[in-house]
Formats: structure tokens, sequence, C-alpha cells
């Protein structure tokens, strides 16, 4: 009777540690390859981005490239220097500048997984669906932001909504930062609302 009841205690455990192991086997298989699939995903966007065939789409070089080009240095090619954007609205106001201070309303979400098949949202000036009456805008600078959001920013117009893909070397590289793992391509949605020369006040 002890040893029936022992070899059910047994059992119990490996059923538990078996459990326990298929929920990490999964939890470590949303991420599996993470570094290999987004240079993928951002292969793919390029490739899409290429052929323009609705003629919404801009590849934008790296602004700290640009200025690199304009010392006459060779900047090598290659998808991770680019900022790929799709242009769902089309503004016709200014362009900010590096040091001007804008608002604007995005949502930020990693490539998509099979537990996200939308992709992960690990940022977000909005809940919801977004209600320019009801949200606040998100207060930044191009100068105060990743390099792929710089880049892309001082290309935008006031009045610009776009769908950006940012390859990881433009996002946060091998670093990880609070829900995005390193190597991590970044895929927003911005509406830039307005911009505002440095040193003036803005009032949201």
């Amino acid at each position: 009777m002890i040893r029936r009841k022992h070899y059910i205690g047994l059992a119990l455990v490996f059923l538990a540690f078996a459990a326990s192991a298929c929920q990490e086997t999964e939890a470590v298989g949303e991420y599996d390859n993470w570094e290999a699939r987004n240079d993928a995903f951002i292969d793919s966007i390029a490739k899409v981005a290429s052929a323009n065939a609705d003629g919404k789409w801009k590849t934008i070089l790296s602004f700290k490239l640009e200025e690199k080009d304009i010392d006459g240095n060779t900047t090598p090619w290659s998808n991770e220097n680019y900022v790929y954007c799709h242009v769902e609205k089309s503004g016709e106001g200014a362009c900010p500048l590096f040091t001007d201070t804008v608002l604007v309303n995005y949502r930020g979400r990693l490539i998509p997984t099979t537990n996200h098949p939308e992709g992960l949202i690990f940022d977000q000036s909005f809940k919801g669906e977004l209600n320019s009456e009801v949200n606040i805008p998100f207060k930044t600078c191009p100068g105060a932001v990743v390099v792929g959001w710089s880049t892309v920013l001082q290309k935008m117009h006031v009045g610009d909504t776009w769908k950006v893909y940012i390859p990881a070397k433009l996002g946060y590289g091998t670093s990880s930062k609070g829900s995005i793992p390193a190597h991590s391509a970044l895929l927003f949605d911005i509406d830039l609302l307005a911009t505002y020369p440095v040193g003036l006040e803005v009032i949201q």
C-alpha cells in the first residue's frame, strides 16, 4: 500500500514537471530564432517596398548614414540601413526638424507570431480605436527617439499617417527594452499631428 502511494506520488510529480516543461518550451518557442525571423521579415517588407505596387511605399535611408554620406563616406547597401514606410494618409504640413517638438499618435508592435498574429503591442499612445477628439497625443522630438523614428519623423509632413517598419539595427539593436526582445524589428502606426520649433511652448 505504501509502495503504491509512492508510485502514485512519483507519477504526479512527473506529470507536474512535464506540464511545466511544456509551458516553458512554448514560452521559449515564441522567440526561437528571433534574430533570423526578424531579419527575414524586414527583407520581405523591403521587397514589397521596392516593388511599390500601389505607389504608396517609401524607402528611407537612416538619417545618420545620410550625415556620413555628406562627409564623403560610402554607405554599404543593406536592408537594415533603411526604414520602410507605407503612406496611409498624406498631409500637407511642414516636416519636423531634428530639434523640433512633435505631437503624434502611435502604436508599436513586434513582428507577427503564433500567439500574436498581428504582432504584440509593446507601446501605444492610445487604447482601442484612435479618436483624435479624445486621445491625448504623445509629445517628443526627433532627436529623443530611436534612429528609425528620428529618420521617419524628419520625412513626414504634418497630417501624414504612415505604417512604419524599422529594422532592429535602427531600433534597440542587440539590447532588450521592456517587452521588446533583443534583435526586434519595430512596427509602428504613426500619425503626425503637429510640429513646433525649438523653444516654443506646446500646449496640448
